[in-house]
């Protein structure tokens, strides 16, 4: 046992990391005398984007590519975004005419709906570095770093640990319907093209069209 520790300690003590993350985020527990929203976005960026980035650097002392945070294949990750955009809105407008709920339970700040400029902060900011989160921790962290010897297989893997950290959360929801379509398609996009960039910007694209399209209809 001893042995196969030492043999794959980066592996275990990585997944030793991946699980204390998501663990300390489902028992988190909000102050009161603060704003939950505020709380939520800090201890995500904490959780999500620093501890990845300080455990790559100053434990492993790996560069930051390794992380998937590096330019990758360009053509692949074209062709990859191109062959999943499609389909992923395929399933999503299939999901919208089989469950009606879908459309009413997806809910928007009520400025966003009501003011431009807050809809543009919210698709170029907030919306932006919440991605950019679950990209660097599920396609970066898990994927591309931790389960790099699993090849195809960490496409799946990703997202199952994305989908069980959301149903223990008890936010396995419609709200984040569009987060959940697209994991897979994000984790075959930053394998196939070797770098989170390319995931970010077709999961961005992704949000962004359903958030027009709910905001147009609603």
């Amino acid at each position: 046992m001893l042995e196969l520790f030492s043999k794959h300690k980066n592996f275990f003590v990585t997944g030793i990391v991946v699980f204390s993350s998501l663990l300390f985020l489902f028992l988190f527990e909000e102050s009161k005398n603060i704003s939950p929203v505020f709380q939520g976005f800090i201890v995500s960026v904490a959780c999500f984007l620093l501890i990845p980035v300080f455990y790559s650097k100053i434990i492993l002392e790996e560069p930051l590519r390794n992380l998937g945070l590096k330019s990758g294949r360009f053509s692949s990750g074209i062709l990859s975004i191109i062959f999943a955009l499609p389909l992923a809105c395929a399933i999503e407008i299939a999901l919208m005419l089989w469950f009606p709920m879908f459309h009413e339970q997806y809910r928007f700040p009520r400025l966003v709906q009501t003011n431009f400029f807050w809809f543009l902060f919210y698709e170029l900011v907030l919306s932006s570095v919440l991605l950019f989160q679950y990209e660097v921790f599920f396609r970066g962290f898990i994927q591309t770093l931790w389960l790099k010897a699993s090849g195809f297989w960490s496409i799946g893997l990703q997202m199952l640990l994305l989908y069980i950290f959301f149903f223990l959360k008890g936010d396995f929801s419609w709200q984040k319907a569009p987060l959940l379509i697209f994991a897979p398609f994000a984790g075959y996009i930053a394998y196939k093209s070797g770098s989170v960039w390319y995931s970010f910007v077709a999961s961005w694209i992704f949000i962004f069209l359903t958030d027009v399209f709910f905001l147009t209809y609603r």
